[in-house]
């Protein structure tokens, strides 16, 4: 299965549902026979320390990138139990506050149908 043909698919989920958890996504993959796992981590921008996920590979990172900056899916935080509920979640300590961390901590996010509000109100003023 080729990147586009992953891409569509994981958008149709996320619309479908409403969202999905890098959890659920893995086991979208799964499901399709895509080969997603890796070494890599996807962390925020503004601090190298907030990790939002682990052990994809850069191909899986790169189309969900490609989705964010389509606009057509936004990151939200989520409450660390969704992945809970999911099956699985990062053994690191969970963000609590917006701070420089020094060692690496987990921010549990859903990736969301449509654009970022935040950024879409940003643009309009």
């Amino acid at each position: 299965m080729n990147k586009e043909e992953i891409k569509k698919i994981v958008l149709d989920y996320i619309n479908e549902n409403g969202s999905a958890s890098y959890a659920e996504l893995q086991w979208l993959f799964d499901q399709h026979g895509y080969d997603y796992k890796g070494a890599l981590m996807s962390c925020a921008d503004a601090c190298e320390h907030v990790v939002f996920w682990s052990d994809w590979n850069a191909e899986a990172f790169d189309l969900m990138a490609e989705l964010l900056h389509e606009n057509v899916i936004h990151r939200e935080p989520a409450h660390p139990l969704r992945y809970l509920v999911d099956g699985c979640a990062m053994t690191m300590p969970i963000v609590k506050r917006a701070i420089q961390y020094k060692t690496d901590h987990w921010c549990p996010a859903v990736f969301v149908k449509g654009p970022d509000p935040d950024r879409r109100a940003q643009h309009e003023v």
